[in-house]
């Protein structure tokens, strides 16, 4: 039985359509107004908070054909073309925009036009990723076809009670069948002249557009993704008072050695520093174990006080690492933190979002629905959201609807960049660039911390929270030897090598083969068991040793470099493979960190196989070949003296080497070009991290556990439903990826495919997998 109070439209089953448009609106006008964002592309708060009104409103309205309803309401009708709504919802929000905006006389004509396009754009893309807006600017004879089609195909009697139902609510302007077919006519035309407007705004090198143009997609379709899954959602404001880092510390039973004098020295020096909040850019050097975690926590908690007692709004707290292996350690002191100042400590206080989160939600006494609980992890819903650097930059530069969804969530925010010296060099021009934009039309803070600053911020923008040579010349742990003149085979590595019985030894490799090799070699030479870690030894097994060797039980260890920064092991002795400067120093950071001896050494060596060095495969030619002037000219290097050393080297590379990466990549944020070409980079060309060669991933049941992991994996590969099966393995997905290594896809002996996944069962475990040096690699 119809309702005659509501349209009988439907968004969702159940749902009606005008219900769920007002509600988006209400959501994304809710967390428009929380952003502390005053004026952005040249215009006000009034001017945007009424652009995202509209893109709520109206994003839906291509679901009123008869068409979509029959497809949403009977379950013997699949999608057609005529079912489509994006495109013709985008055309009505372009011109509702425009109504919106006819009689404010504080814009140019032009760039109304340009906000209803950007308004056009959020809603055509709202279930896909944005592409090249020249691309958009474009609607052919048979789109427009099939556009007046299903107006036809619209009841008008129902169009009318929905409208009516939408004016009520802020809609400027009546849509019928007529005025939408009008609307439909008159587009070609508009965009023909939107283009030459969006030629010109290429030329401006303005990332203004850019980011509202975002900022509006994420408000939308957080929006409309909360409200169908969750519901109205409020964010629940809770103090946390930055003494609670003391009050954790004064619990930790630690000896009054002078590195813990030193560690608290600087803890001081930076809570007691004046906070001036004209200053957006902070930054924390320090020497590497001189507590930067507690420290650059503290300062982001007495921040985000100030701000609300002087600002009137509670920032969150974006606390950003470069590696998943690291990002349990912080997140696990951080909750400590937490737990132990008495908060009650849930989702909505504290998250972990990256690729293998788990995804579990609570808020209070109320544990989410899984499928809720994603969309409230990967919506950044909490006050403090720990997080890798792919999920950060990736947020900020980006064509995806997954990673754009939480931008709006970094407007107003405190971002913590740790290990921040893991940022590619290629990288640096683009990110300088979106960090200015970001902090002076987003109202965020940026607290730069690591032990080697690299120059993505000039240093006369920062606000130094310690003054470094105050304590890199104090800490004297480690002397740095480099034997580099000839280059080495690791068999004579190995036949140079006096390992000695009092001290615990290192070994940092620059490639899965090196460190094999030496492994094996290193197993003739000693008798004590070694720890070998490398990627192909599956995640789960990688953590035990991890935790083996930060309990000391084993004095040897070969490495690849993901111990490199933020893993928190010690050895007297480290031998690294020649690397670029501050990978250097982030490997002496492994050597006797917690100054238990007087003096730790750390080795550089070059090593080759038969072909070239191993450096020359992982590295640029350019940093290596400044890395090794420096090495040259200094064959033994104190710790003391890295920090000089290091502003030298990062002031030569920027003279020297070329930004040209990052210079494409602005013009293409700048031109909007968000989908790339063959002649042209686009946004989407944007990774972080880049694979150096195509890999697979291998799923390997190395225990009882990994087997349960994979027969839950066959139960829900049995599952029909789409969605339900995505969210039933995203239930499990971190415990499966324990288990799961990425080899070369052009390896001879790839394991068998079962059920969309290459598997390795325990029977035939001994073929594929060596259970020191994981992944058997045959060919490739």
């Amino acid at each position: 039985m119809e309702d005659f109070s509501f349209s009988n439209l439907y968004s969702h089953p159940g749902k009606y359509l005008e219900e769920h448009l007002i509600r988006v609106a209400k959501m994304a006008l809710t967390n428009w107004e929380a952003i502390p964002i005053t004026v952005l592309g040249g215009f006000s708060k009034s001017d945007l908070t009424r652009l995202v009104k509209i893109c709520g409103l109206a994003h839906d309205l291509g679901k009123s054909t008869n068409s979509f309803q029959k497809y949403l309401l009977s379950e013997n009708t699949g999608k057609s073309k005529e079912t489509r709504h994006s495109l013709l919802s985008a055309i009505a929000t372009f011109f509702l925009i425009e109504d919106e905006f006819r009689e404010v006389t504080h814009l140019p004509p032009d760039q109304k036009k340009l906000l209803a396009f950007v308004g056009f754009l959020a809603v055509k893309r709202h279930h896909g990723n944005l592409e090249d807006v020249l691309t958009e600017s474009f609607l052919d004879t048979k789109e427009e076809e099939l556009l007046l089609k299903q107006i036809e195909d619209i009841d008008a009697d129902r169009l009318s009670i929905l409208v009516e139902k939408l004016k009520n609510s802020g809609l400027p302007s009546d849509i019928t069948r007529d005025s939408w077919s009008g609307w439909v006519e008159a587009f070609p035309l508009e965009l023909i002249k939107m283009r030459r407007t969006l030629r010109q705004l290429g030329r401006e090198n303005n990332l203004s557009w850019y980011l509202l143009t975002n900022l509006v997609f994420s408000l939308l379709i957080d929006a409309d993704k909360s409200e169908v899954t969750v519901g109205e959602l409020s964010r629940k404001e809770v103090g946390i008072p930055p003494s609670i880092v003391g009050e954790y510390k004064s619990t930790l039973k630690r000896g009054e050695t002078y590195l813990n004098q030193l560690r608290e020295e600087a803890y001081q020096e930076v809570i007691n520093q004046d906070i001036d909040l004209t200053t957006r850019f902070f930054s924390l050097d320090l020497p590497t174990g001189l507590g930067k975690t507690f420290t650059s926590f503290a300062f982001a908690l007495r921040l985000r006080e100030k701000i609300k007692e002087e600002k009137g709004y509670t920032p969150r707290i974006i606390y950003s690492l470069p590696f998943l292996s690291i990002i349990e350690q912080n997140a696990d002191q951080i909750e400590k933190i937490l737990k132990n100042s008495g908060l009650i400590v849930d989702s909505s206080i504290i998250l972990k979002h990256h690729h293998l989160s788990d995804i579990y939600y609570q808020e209070d006494t109320k544990e989410f629905e899984p499928d809720q609980a994603k969309i409230l992890i990967e919506g950044w819903n909490a006050e403090i959201v720990i997080t890798t650097f792919v999920q950060l930059f990736h947020s900020l530069i980006s064509h995806r609807n997954s990673t754009l969804r939480k931008l709006h969530r970094l407007a107003g925010s405190i971002i913590i960049l740790d290990e921040v010296q893991s940022i590619p060099f290629k990288y640096w021009l683009l990110l300088r660039e979106v960090f200015q934009q970001l902090t002076s039309s987003f109202n965020t803070y940026i607290i730069l911390v690591t032990a080697t600053q690299p120059l993505i911020v000039e240093r006369g923008q920062m606000f130094p929270l310690v003054d470094p040579q105050k304590y890199f010349p104090r800490v004297n742990r480690v002397t740095i030897r480099s034997d580099i003149e000839q280059g080495m085979t690791i068999e004579e590595l190995v036949d140079y090598l006096t390992i000695k019985e009092d001290q615990s030894y290192l070994f940092i490799m620059n490639t899965i083969n090196a460190a094999t090799a030496l492994y094996q070699l290193m197993k003739k030479k000693v008798k004590d068991k070694i720890i070998y870690l490398s990627t192909h030894v599956v995640p789960w097994e990688r953590l035990e040793r991890i935790k083996a060797l930060q309990e000391k039980k084993f004095r040897l260890a070969v490495t690849t470099q993901l111990v490199e920064a933020g893993v928190d092991i010690d050895f007297d002795v480290v031998y690294r493979d020649i690397a670029p400067l501050d990978s250097l120093i982030q490997s002496a950071g492994r050597c006797n960190r917690n100054w238990d001896k007087e003096k730790g050494l750390v080795n550089i060596v070059r090593l080759q196989d038969n072909k070239r060095a191993y450096s020359s495969y992982i590295y640029d030619s350019l940093l290596l070949r400044e890395t090794e002037k420096i090495l040259l000219r200094n064959n033994v290097l104190y710790e003391q003296d890295l920090f000089e050393m290091v502003e030298d080297y990062f002031h030569l590379l920027q003279n020297k080497k070329s930004s040209d990466d990052s210079r494409k990549l602005l013009e293409a944020v700048y031109r909007l070009k968000y989908t790339s070409n063959d002649q042209q980079v686009g946004i989407a060309d944007f990774q972080l991290i880049e694979e150096d060669y195509p890999k697979l991933d291998v799923f390997l049941e190395i225990n009882q556990e990994a087997q349960e992991v994979w027969n839950t994996f066959l139960e829900i590969k049995e599952i029909k439903d789409l969605w339900q099966r995505r969210l039933a393995f995203d239930k499990i997905k971190g415990d499966f990826y324990q288990f799961v290594v990425s080899v070369p896809i052009n390896v001879e002996n790839l394991p068998p495919e079962v059920s969309g996944f290459r598997y390795v069962n325990n029977n035939s475990l001994s073929d594929f997998y060596d259970p020191d040096t994981g992944f058997k690699l045959k060919g490739g």
